[in-house]
């Protein structure tokens, strides 16, 4: 479903046809600072963040099978660490009330 949105986003930035979707780069990681594209730079106050720009844990299952255990299910517990780092180019949507901005993703060849 993300990527689709980011499809969409991204035509869109490129149409200039929709206001709501622009593009920023990370000028500081912590704190976290963009500069929009043709306009401000947004202090972190102003941005709502998605699971794909930060780090955090992810919990799960993994199936492997040896021949002496045959099937065997094992848990597993690993940190993402794809918080945004300085120079990096990224989706954004402006929220409705116009006062935050939601950082979709990250843009293809932009930075690191």
């Amino acid at each position: 479903m993300i990527e689709l949105l980011k499809e969409i986003a991204l035509e869109a930035v490129d149409r200039g046809s929709m206001a709501d979707f622009c593009t920023g780069t990370v000028v500081a990681a912590a704190p976290l600072s963009i500069q929009i594209e043709n306009g401000p730079l947004l202090p972190e106050r102003f941005l709502l963040l998605s699971r794909n720009v930060t780090e955090h844990e992810e919990l799960g299952q993994i199936r492997t099978w040896t021949e002496a255990e045959g099937d065997r299910w094992s848990f597993y517990r690993m940190i993402r660490g794809t918080a945004l780092q300085d120079g990096e180019k990224v989706l954004m949507a402006k929220t409705a009330g116009g006062q935050q901005y939601i950082v979709l993703d990250r843009v293809k060849g932009g930075g690191q």
